[in-house]
């Protein structure tokens, strides 16, 4: 999509969605004629996973803003509700959107187990969800019509991250991997058994820990004793941040840290430069993506909230996009026509050249390995990595449990 209006335009009429409350957002109302088109953003602004709820929404309102609010001549409504991080707050926060608010499209699911939930009452309801959790059934298992996933898939996150260290150190054979013990960490611990096998690595350990794990030196010293070449960080956000800095007390340079889904742009401040300097990291999103669609989103977000985009805000961003750009195609705002053009169309998006797997409504796109920078190559505050590969390395369709797609 080209924009054709100003950025300033764009951030003018941004501005009052926003300033609605920290994500409260409404577009539309009293615009064009016609019913607004609703799209629920089901995200946590408490709980673990609070800080996502506010960058999704900062990101969906500028796709908005971005086509002047409107859609096929009909107003553009954004609201947000609070699913907590936990799943039976978002089934309820899905159903009560739908009823009272005509809600029949939806994105968020920050949390895997949250989204999946929330998956079978869009079945049921018919209700068009773009979801971002981790886990691999979404769009396997557990796969349904009504369901897309934006994130790319666990093997591809694993397989290009790994791809990448085998180039890269071709020395490094042997790999400990810490698992967050829920969905998303077990998601990417069986596709790094998968990959490592792929590649010739050699997986020495692995250990689990729980949500909110506060202390790693038990792990860290079982790592330490196997002496691998690498350890794998399979856990992301707060936990990961914690491993991290205090495997940096361990002293053990000679273990490389990776990590297929570890930490985005919005965590590595989080760090000191020296504990990031050399990681190796997958990346759903990273703001230096070379892309049009990319360059004008950076530039949007950075002139209306002063600070790179990172995954969070990028899903909001480039699912409401997405979604718009379906509902152009489909000239249509129904949910099934919707459904039908996102299984068929292809599209430049923010990171890059897109489309969607109809068998398993897998969003197709690339994904990115980043290496952190060193305090001396950072050229800037904001400077933390470089993109040193790209994949679009799909799950192996053998891999995959989805059963036949149903019809609408």
């Amino acid at each position: 999509m080209a924009s054709t209006i100003s950025r300033r335009t764009v951030l003018a009429s941004a501005g009052p969605a926003l300033a609605a409350s920290s994500i409260g957002l409404a577009w539309g109302q009293g615009a064009a004629a016609g019913r607004p088109v609703t799209i629920g953003l089901i995200t946590p602004s408490t709980g673990t996973f609070a800080f996502a709820g506010e960058l999704i929404g900062q990101g969906a309102a500028l796709a908005v803003a971005a086509r002047g609010g409107q859609i096929l001549g009909q107003p553009v409504r954004l609201i947000t509700r609070d699913d907590e991080g936990r799943p039976a707050v978002g089934v309820r926060r899905v159903q009560e959107a739908a009823a009272s608010d005509g809600m029949r499209f939806f994105l968020g699911a920050y949390s895997s187990a949250v989204g999946l939930a929330e998956s079978e009452v869009a079945q049921r309801e018919k209700l068009l969800q773009y979801a971002a959790g981790g886990s691999e059934d979404f769009t396997g298992s557990r796969c349904g019509r009504y369901t897309f996933q934006w994130s790319a898939h666990p093997y591809t996150a694993v397989r290009a991250t790994l791809e990448h260290v085998r180039k890269a150190f071709p020395d490094k054979k042997k790999i400990y991997s810490l698992s967050a013990d829920y969905v998303f960490g077990h998601a990417l611990l069986k596709y790094t058994q998968v990959a490592a096998a792929e590649l010739g690595f050699e997986l020495v350990g692995n250990d689990n820990h729980p949500l909110g794990e506060r202390q790693f030196t038990a792990y860290l010293t079982k790592v330490v004793t196997a002496r691998p070449d690498i350890l794998f960080l399979n856990t992301a956000g707060a936990d990961a941040v914690t491993a991290i800095r205090q495997f940096s007390s361990f002293g053990a340079g000679s273990i490389s840290v990776v990590g297929p889904w570890t930490l985005e742009v919005d965590q590595l401040p989080e760090l000191a430069p020296e504990m990031r300097a050399g990681m190796i990291l997958g990346q759903n999103y990273y703001p230096d993506i070379d892309t049009p669609a990319n360059k004008e989103f950076v530039a949007l977000y950075r002139e209306r909230h002063r600070g790179l985009p990172g995954y969070a805000a990028a899903y909001g961003y480039d699912t409401v996009r997405s979604l718009l750009l379906a509902m152009d195609a489909a000239k249509s705002v129904e949910v099934g026509a919707v459904v039908q053009a996102l299984e068929t169309m292809r599209w430049d998006g923010v990171l890059g050249p897109m489309s969607v797997d109809p068998a398993t409504h897998q969003t197709v796109r690339p994904y990115f390995v980043v290496r952190c920078k060193a305090a001396a190559e950072m050229k800037g505050a904001a400077d933390f990595a470089e993109i040193v590969a790209t994949s679009t390395q799909t799950q192996p369709a053998a891999l995959n449990a989805c059963k036949a797609m149903p019809a609408l």
